[in-house]
C-alpha cells in the first residue's frame, strides 16, 4: 500500500476530472478513535465541522457505513444531507427514503432469543458488553482480561454454533468483536456498490476509507471502481493505499474541501475548516 499524500498529485488530477465524488467512511477508528465502550465514541467537533462542510460541497456526496445500527449512528453524528449506512450495509437511510434488506427483518426475534442466552452466560466474565443492533448482534471484549478472552470465545462460540448450523445466523469479526448476523450474502462491499450503481448517469469517482476487517469486503468490491483507503499501520489488506490514523483522515478530507472537482480550486473562506 502506497501513503494517500505520497500520491496527493495524483489523486488531485483524478479529482479535478470527476464530475461527481462519493465518499463512504467507516466510523470507528476512521472518523473517531477507537474506544472501550462503544457508547463512548464522539465525533470531534472539528471532525464534524468537515463532514458537515462535505455534505453541503457542490459535487460531493458523503456516506457513512458501518456495523453499527442506523440508530445509532444518527445519535452520534447528527449531519444532515449525509447518506446513513447500518449494519455493515443492512440498513441505509437516504433522502428520508429507508432501505432494510428485505431478509434481515425476519432474524429480529433469532437475535432477540441470542441477546437473553448471551447476557445469562457472560455475566460472570467482566467487561463484556452485549450489542443490541436490532437485526444484529455484537459481542464486545475490548474490556475483558486477557486471561478471560479464551473462555468468552469458547463461550460465545457454544451459543452461536447450534443458530448457525440451523442457518439462523452467520458470525461475523472484528476489532475485539464477535457478531452475529442475518444469514443473509450481503456485507459492506455489496452495499457499498450499490450506492456506487445507484448513480445512473456518470459514475461518480468514488473513496472507501475504513480500518477493520468487515471493511474488506468494501475494498474487494470497489478494486479497479474507486480510490480505497486502508486507516491504520500499514498491514496486508486489500486497500491500494493507506493513512495511518484518524488525524490523518481529517487532514485528507480538509484538502478534499479544499479542492473544486472540475478543474478548478475552490477559495477558502473564514467558515471553511481548511
Amino acid at each position: 500500500m502506497q501513503h494517500v499524500f505520497n500520491v496527493w498529485q495524483n489523486i488531485k488530477k483524478r479529482l479535478w476530472s470527476a464530475k461527481k465524488v462519493l465518499l463512504l467512511l467507516d466510523f470507528d477508528g476512521t472518523l473517531t478513535p477507537i474506544v472501550k465502550r462503544p457508547r463512548e465514541a464522539e465525533l470531534s467537533s472539528e471532525m464534524e465541522g468537515i463532514l458537515k462542510f462535505l455534505a453541503k460541497k457542490k459535487g460531493f456526496e458523503v456516506a457513512i457505513i458501518s456495523g453499527r445500527s442506523i440508530s445509532d449512528l444518527k445519535q452520534k453524528i447528527k449531519i444532515r444531507n449525509i447518506i446513513y449506512v447500518g449494519n455493515h450495509g443492512l440498513e441505509i437511510e437516504r433522502k428520508g427514503e429507508k432501505f432494510i434488506y428485505p431478509q434481515a427483518s425476519k432474524s429480529i426475534p433469532t437475535m432477540k432469543e441470542l441477546k437473553k442466552i448471551l447476557k445469562a452466560k457472560l455475566r460472570s466474565i467482566k467487561g463484556t458488553i452485549v450489542e443490541d443492533k436490532r437485526v444484529g448482534l455484537a459481542v464486545h471484549y475490548r474490556m475483558v482480561k486477557n486471561s478471560d478472552v479464551p473462555e468468552l470465545k469458547r463461550t460465545v462460540g457454544q451459543i452461536f454454533r447450534p443458530f448457525m448450523e440451523k442457518g439462523k445466523i452467520k458470525i461475523g469479526y472484528g476489532k475485539k468483536i464477535l457478531e452475529a448476523k442475518p444469514p443473509i450474502i450481503w456485507d459492506k462491499g455489496k452495499a457499498a456498490s450499490m450506492l456506487l450503481d445507484s448513480f445512473k448517469q456518470e459514475k461518480p469517482l468514488s473513496f472507501y476509507l475504513g480500518d477493520d476487517k468487515t471493511d474488506e469486503d468494501a475494498f474487494s468490491a470497489l478494486d479497479g471502481k474507486g480510490i480505497t483507503v486502508f486507516v491504520g499501520k500499514p498491514r496486508k489488506s486489500k486497500a491500494k493505499f493507506f493513512l495511518k490514523n484518524v488525524g490523518e483522515v481529517g487532514i485528507f478530507l480538509k484538502r478534499l474541501f479544499a479542492l473544486k472537482v472540475g478543474g478548478r480550486k475552490t477559495r477558502c473562506t473564514k467558515k471553511s475548516p481548511v
